[in-house]
């Protein structure tokens, strides 16, 4: 019990974090392969034309018997994935207190968001007056979203300023350091990857519904355009997905331990 009080509050002995994680990851992975065989197999789910999130929705034509797996294992990893703020935070704290705090408050804006996502499934229906369930799904992936862009973007600034301040000193080596940035590397690409190809889309699709208008032909809307494209939003969607996963253990992982941690520079 008094392990898993450590673990709430980030507080992990070498060896646990990388158990953690491990079971973190196995766990939410494993429940989303479930909700991926439990899916209807007429209904055809494949990352080009279906959002993560339509395996757990409710709906008819999507995962009506089995979507509340998907919740679970969102709810998972929305709760698991708060011990890994608080963990980065100790870290941060070490030579930036306030940066520290920003950062995790972003976090954990991003937690909440994925916990919400699970409570609100992507379905059609009222459930509260007239707002339905995915236009709160929506905004409530916006808010997860917003939470670990703003973090993780956050994050890399105070490395930045830390590389020329050096407040780090005697907490990491430089090779230690350096090896932060492989997460960002991997993060930044497939994330800048996703919005180049989303972002060019709606350049593609204004000029291809402005000649079909010219000529009298019929367009699909620029969802429906773009499945099964390398445009498709589904398909970005699900990968920076993964993408975000992946980054949240490794920058994890790769952040530096040492003596400094236990007592940081309360001057700072």
């Amino acid at each position: 019990m008094r392990a898993l009080i450590r673990y709430g509050g980030g507080d992990f002995r070498a060896g646990e974090l990388k158990r953690y994680v491990t079971v973190v990851s196995l766990g939410f992975w494993g429940l989303i392969f479930i909700a991926w065989l439990s899916y209807p197999k007429d209904h055809h789910y494949s990352i080009m034309t279906h959002t993560f999130s339509f395996l757990g929705s409710f709906e008819g034509k999507h995962n009506p018997r089995w979507w509340w797996i998907f919740s679970i294992a969102m709810t998972f990893w929305g709760c698991a994935a708060m011990p890994l703020a608080f963990y980065i935070h100790r870290r941060f704290a070490v030579f930036t207190k306030w940066g520290a705090r920003v950062g995790t408050l972003f976090l954990l804006m991003g937690c909440t968001g994925i916990v919400l996502v699970a409570v609100f499934p992507d379905a059609r229906g009222a459930v509260i007056g007239t707002w339905e369930w995915t236009e709160i799904h929506e905004k409530v992936a916006i808010i997860a979203a917003a939470g670990f862009i703003l973090g993780n973007t956050w994050h890399g600034l105070l490395l930045v300023a830390d590389a020329f301040s050096s407040r780090w000193t005697g907490v990491a080596p430089r090779p230690a350091r350096r090896a932060i940035l492989w997460p960002y590397l991997f993060w930044v690409t497939l994330t800048g990857i996703a919005a180049y190809f989303l972002i060019t889309w709606e350049f593609l699709y204004a000029e291809m519904k402005a000649a079909a208008h010219a000529s009298g032909a019929h367009i699909g809307s620029s969802w429906s355009e773009a499945l099964n494209t390398r445009y498709s939003f589904p398909l970005w969607e699900n990968i920076t997905i993964y993408t975000l996963f992946i980054f949240l253990i490794w920058f994890t992982l790769a952040l530096p331990r040492g003596e400094g941690d236990a007592a940081p520079d309360r001057n700072r």
